[in-house]
């Protein structure tokens, strides 16, 4: 009962958060965008990370920090977790990020990312990354980056996945350095583990699963930088130095062989 009241609780305040963060963002998108495209890109990442910090304590997640991020511009790949990814990575960086257009067909996820400038991408249609890739090109400036899942879904965290290379095209033919972030969780309760409550992989119905999370009495993200940015003119190659690199920062969440993943309704 105390889990089911703890989560009700935080659930409503995800909500009026966020509902609060997209209509600030659209606000200023209509009046701060009208007169500076500029000061619209400052308005909406200042919105984003107090909207992250916010739902990091709304939601019990306590964030460890390594290395230094990247600043504006910047070209940043992760590995991916879950959804909660957006929220470490929000909090420490101003960009936007790409996603797999499905996105955009969510109940009100899909309506909030459009408003706060996320780029959909449909991965099925392979001519739709030199679209991508345009407007990739023109969202980096010295006020906001571009992040992206070059593993394409994500998982429960036994390893970091292939990358794939189409969207690092932009990068690689424009000679730009890419920088690089590790993500990964730990949960406080060995009863509900990090690879079936926290990371989202697999056919996990999102919202059981984001309610299971919400209920937990809370867990732990770190995030890594890396040291260095890579630059490759081959976007095969540089997919596979950048996923070696966040593989070498990477703690896995589970070992390779775990059972298959429970929810519970």
């Amino acid at each position: 009962m105390r889990a089911k009241i703890r989560g009700g609780i935080r659930l409503i305040a995800f909500f009026i958060t966020s509902l609060m963060t997209v209509l600030l963002v659209a606000a200023g998108n209509l009046s701060v965008g009208i007169v500076s495209r500029r000061r619209a890109v400052q308005w909406k990442n200042t919105v984003i990370g107090y909207w992250a910090w916010l739902v990091s304590k709304i939601t019990g997640m306590r964030i460890h920090l390594k290395g230094s991020p990247p600043e504006s511009p910047f070209f940043l790949v992760s590995n991916h977790l879950s959804y909660m990814d957006v929220v470490p990575l929000w909090l420490c960086l101003d960009g936007t990020f790409i996603a797999k257009s499905e996105v955009r067909s969510w109940p009100f996820f899909g309506w909030a990312t459009r408003t706060l400038g996320v780029i959909f991408i449909d991965r099925k249609v392979r001519r739709d990354v030199q679209r991508v890739n345009a407007l990739i090109a023109s969202a980096i400036t010295n006020d906001q980056g571009v992040i992206i899942f070059p593993e394409g879904t994500s998982s429960r965290g036994a390893e970091v996945k292939p990358f794939h290379a189409s969207l690092l095209e932009f990068p690689a033919s424009s000679a730009i350095p890419v920088s690089y972030a590790t993500v990964t969780y730990r949960s406080y309760d060995p009863e509900t583990p990090a690879h079936t409550h926290i990371c989202w992989w697999g056919e996990m119905p999102f919202f059981s699963h984001f309610w299971e999370l919400l209920t937990l009495p809370g867990f732990e993200a770190t995030i890594t930088f890396g040291k260095r940015k890579l630059i490759e003119s081959d976007r095969k190659m540089l997919a596979s130095r950048l996923r070696q690199a966040v593989s070498d920062d990477f703690h896995p969440v589970v070992q390779p062989r775990t059972e298959k993943p429970h929810i519970q309704l």
